[in-house]
């Protein structure tokens, strides 16, 4: 480091060093703003000449590429990519909390619901970055941030690799932490979506066991481990969770999730669609067996075993009765406790019944069948002809509506947001059942969400009640829109549609990031509630909305309501 103050860095004032590794971080001060930022600054070993340094410094500006094309609530904003003299540099929002490792290693294995959450946004982040042709290649505790209230951010896109860009590392090379690597990244081989899925199952599988997975004494045995051995279920898992984390762990990266997508729908729906089963049927053995590892009670061979004669439908003869010769078989025929000499010729059966229907009414009925069949056939028919047209309308235009998207796609990396939705929605109108228009109306969604963020955060709320009108339209078993709904109305002061929409979005969104916002809000309103009705003497209604706090609210709202409660308690007539 050299040419320019210790103190500055382009514009940025350096406040002081707070973390160190391949690269220094900083806490800084954007002075134009007024902002604290972390000021990332690339740090070269001395010995690196050549062309590893040039692929060095490529690789630390790939990062800033790679993160600052990203806009996700659950990613680190990238501000400022730079350079002065031979200083490089990234400016980020500056981030509070503690990493995910920092927190495993305090307290150990997370709960069901907090590691499911963090997995729920981290789903969220990796499907932005994956639609935007990010691969981040290097997920791992130490790159989850956990802000104040449970809010978390993925960090460090120091090897991601931008899909559809040249790689600036040879075949074969390695990059990655070896613990977390998927079999494909270990072997050195391209990689897809699918190695961020992996390892996102390698994150979940520690947060619910306190554990890494694969362990080893070295790199060589947990590399090993990661390519040729199951993982054992984490201890305490749920059997919907344990199948989830197996199918994200899958060796063959064609029996994991194709999208990041997918395992969050299965972790909202607390399901596991095809993951691994957690046992086999239960297969007795014969002879019984003991305490596990111990034989039972001993039995004979088969061979020396008498065999009881068996009878036609392979069950055992009945045992000899009195008067049977010895060796024989009894009479299967004779009533149980008697012998043959005992047995009386039975009654003629009965005359048949009269046949219930006429011949005029099977008639009827034989030709009302026939009307049933035919009508069944021809609906079939219609249902078959309809599904052809369609399967072959598809055919013919989704070639034009994967183009509008490629199109869109390109628009919208161009910076023309409006542009690429008019792109994307002739995409869906070209042929609506194709691949290219489910993944348009994906896209558009996604830009919908961010503009409602975007004007939330500026406080145009008119602007915002209609992007979350859209949200909800659109598809309307997801969190956003109702959670945005109930920041418009939170906003006007309408608290009971305010409440609603945000149990609508704790209802859609399961633990992800909008419902944990949601529960957050909604426990702070209960608790305000609990106040006012205190205050004007309402002590029931008071104490019914402290209670309903606690059931939302974070740990902070739970203690505040506990203290109103006791004091409701103490200063209720005895």
């Amino acid at each position: 480091m050299s040419g320019s103050s210790t103190n500055t860095l382009g514009k940025y004032q350096i406040v002081r060093e707070i973390a160190r590794s391949n690269d220094i971080v900083y806490e800084a001060i954007d002075p134009s703003l007024n902002r604290r930022v972390a000021l990332k600054e690339l740090s070269i070993p001395p010995n690196l000449t050549g062309a590893q340094k040039r692929e060095r410094v490529e690789r630390f500006l790939r990062e800033g590429r790679a993160a600052g094309k990203l806009a996700h609530p659950n990613i680190v904003t990238i501000y400022d990519v730079g350079k002065e003299n031979d200083r490089y540099y990234i400016a980020m929002e500056y981030l509070e909390g503690q990493t995910l490792r920092d927190c495993l290693q305090a307290g150990g294995a997370l709960s069901i619901r907090d590691a499911t959450n963090y997995a729920l946004q981290l789903c969220s982040a990796l499907a932005y970055a994956h639609q935007n042709g990010v691969i981040h290649r290097d997920i791992k505790p130490d790159n989850v941030q956990i802000l104040p209230g449970g809010h978390i951010k993925l960090t460090d896109f120091g090897i991601a690799r931008l899909m559809g860009e040249s790689s600036i590392t040879q075949d074969g090379q390695v990059f990655g932490t070896p613990s977390y690597m998927s079999p494909e990244q270990v072997a050195g081989k391209s990689l897809d979506t699918r190695s961020d899925i992996f390892s996102l199952g390698v994150v979940l599988y520690e947060m619910v066991a306190g554990k890494k997975p694969f362990a080893g004494d070295s790199v060589v045995t947990i590399t090993y481990n990661i390519v040729n051995m199951e993982a054992p279920p984490p201890p305490g898992a749920p059997p919907y969770l344990v199948g989830i984390i197996r199918k994200a762990m899958a060796k063959d990266a064609n029996a994991r999730y194709s999208t990041v997508d997918e395992m969050a729908d299965d972790l909202r729906e607390e399901r596991s669609s095809g993951g691994m089963p957690l046992t086999g049927p239960i297969i007795g053995t014969w002879p019984p067996q003991g305490p596990i590892g111990q034989p039972g009670p001993f039995q004979p061979p088969a061979s020396q075993q008498p065999v009881p004669p068996l009878t036609p439908y392979g069950t055992s003869w009945p045992s000899a009765g009195a008067g049977a010769q010895p060796g024989s078989a009894p009479d299967p025929f004779a009533p149980m406790g008697h012998t043959p000499a005992q047995i009386h010729v039975p009654t003629p059966p009965p005359s048949p019944p009269a046949p219930v229907m006429s011949s005029e009414t099977k008639n009827f009925v034989g030709i009302f069948l026939l009307t049933i069949a035919f009508t069944g056939m021809l609906v079939f028919a219609v249902w078959a002809v309809r599904l052809a047209f369609t399967g072959y309308m598809t055919s013919t235009t989704s070639g034009a509506a994967e183009q509008l998207y490629q199109q869109a796609e390109q628009a919208f990396k161009n910076g023309d947001s409006d542009g690429a939705v008019q792109l994307w929605l002739q995409a869906v109108e070209a042929s609506p059942d194709s691949t290219a228009a489910e993944n348009s109306r994906n896209r558009i969604y996604e830009v919908s969400v961010e503009r409602a963020r975007v004007s939330y955060q500026a406080g145009d709320y008119a602007l915002l009640e209609i992007h979350a009108n859209s949200l909800m339209t659109a598809k309307p078993k997801r969190p956003e829109g109702y959670y945005y709904m109930a920041i418009r109305r939170d906003a006007q002061g309408e608290m009971t549609a305010a409440k609603e929409n945000y149990q609508l979005a704790i209802q859609y969104g399961g633990n992800d990031a909008y419902a944990q916002a949601a529960r957050d809000r909604l426990g702070s309103i209960y608790l305000q509630e609990g106040d006012t009705l205190s205050a004007s003497g309402q002590a029931k209604e008071a104490l019914e909305a402290y209670q309903n706090a606690k059931q939302y609210g974070n740990t902070d709202v739970i203690q505040q309501a506990d203290q109103r409660i006791a004091n409701l308690n103490y200063h209720a007539p005895r």
